[in-house]
């Protein structure tokens, strides 16, 4: 298995997937552990703060494994996080389960993508891309109907029929592939992180993805609390709202080879509006599903546009710029959960809304320096 897009494809698939099977279950699992909705939404929390915490490491560290021993180790890590969640006897050990899920999911979205910049020839790059960015949504179309069947029954065999399968295939294809040089960084490990440019996108894709995840953790909890739906019908609907990412993911392959700050504005000014109209306006059940499609959409362009971006600002270190926004992919579910989770008890769905779009505002005005062309230069005195 010498292709690299299977690959990259199903890292990623199982990066997502070692996260949606939260969303749907979300009340289950805080009643059976004797915990409020908001309480439970903070387990998002702990993996994000372990993935951010990890990919931070990855990019800052002057040795490295090769890719594909990289990619392997967050596999298992999700194997395992995964099989954790689904013995954990209290809340305890479920938090501690997915702080492992963490580490695995960091690890996989910083190097899946890095991957998908290094191991395909220059002209493949932007299919390949596309096909590791698509696996994200298609984590969610395919494994959405499992967790909902299997939710039925139990909630804690959903850990296992999803992520678990998912991540010990993404190691049987890893491990067909020639193994990856280990890399070793002279000079400052942290260099990347002083250019303006990689700053102005780590903070901005910091706060997109934060408000982006915590439309994920949330959503489900959003259609379970507006309208009379079974958890199995809501898993349903947040599987088929993940299909329209796709068309967004492909469709903007050629876009991501003119990959600029404004479009990414752009991308992100639209999210904060439908943002707020999902918290503010739910008169239907098709609407709320509508809106959230379209933002699924965007997000497919918009994390196109993103990784070709970033993978701009530092060329000659893929990976490290690949870590910086697999930490803001990460950090932003912490931000996202917490924002959210806070949101949700003081002001309710308007409020999650109303958050989440400022976050998104945020995100644009951070890109606004590079809007401004440079000053002409003052003339030295003779």
């Amino acid at each position: 298995m010498h292709r690299p897009s299977p690959v990259v494809f199903l890292c990623l698939f199982t990066s997502q997937a070692a996260m949606l099977v939260l969303s749907p279950v979300l009340p289950e699992v805080a009643r059976e552990f004797g915990v409020s909705t908001a309480a439970a939404g903070q387990l998002r929390s702990i993996s994000g703060a372990t993935g951010g915490a990890a990919a931070v490491l990855l990019a800052v560290a002057p040795r490295r494994p090769g890719l594909r021993d990289l990619l392997s180790t967050g596999a298992a890590l999700v194997a395992a996080g995964a099989a954790l969640s689904a013995a954990a006897p209290a809340f305890a050990v479920l938090a501690a389960a997915q702080a492992v899920l963490g580490i695995g999911i960091g690890l996989l979205v910083a190097g899946g993508i890095a991957a998908a910049g290094e191991w395909p020839a220059p002209a493949e790059r932007p299919h390949v891309l596309a096909w590791a960015i698509a696996g994200m949504p298609a984590a969610w179309i395919a494994g959405m109907p499992v967790v909902a069947a299997v939710a039925e029954v139990s909630w804690r065999a959903a850990w296992l029929a999803v992520p678990c399968v998912a991540a010990v295939a993404a190691l049987t294809l890893l491990r067909l592939r020639p193994a990856d040089a280990a890399s070793h960084r002279s000079g400052d490990a942290v260099r990347a992180w002083r250019q303006p440019e990689v700053a102005r996108f780590a903070a901005g894709e910091l706060l997109a993805n934060a408000a982006w995840a915590s439309v994920l953790t949330y959503a489900g909890v959003l259609l379970l609390g507006s309208y009379d739906l079974s958890p199995a019908v809501v898993a349903l609907g947040l599987g088929a709202m993940a299909v329209a990412m796709l068309p967004g993911t492909f469709t903007a392959r050629r876009g991501a080879a003119r990959a600029t700050p404004a479009v990414l504005m752009g991308l992100t000014g639209l999210q904060a509006g439908a943002v707020v109209v999902l918290g503010t306006v739910r008169p239907a059940p098709a609407m709320t599903l509508g809106v959230l499609a379209l933002m699924a959409f965007v997000n497919g362009r918009r994390s196109m546009i993103a990784s070709a971006l970033g993978m701009d600002t530092a060329p000659e270190d893929k990976l490290a710029v690949m870590a910086v926004r697999a930490a803001a992919n990460q950090l932003g579910y912490l931000l996202g959960a917490a924002a959210g989770g806070l949101a949700l008890v003081v002001a309710g769905f308007p409020g999650l809304g109303l958050v989440l779009g400022g976050m998104f505002a945020a995100a644009v005005l951070v890109h606004l320096p590079a809007l401004v062309p440079p000053g002409p230069r003052v003339a030295e005195a003779a």
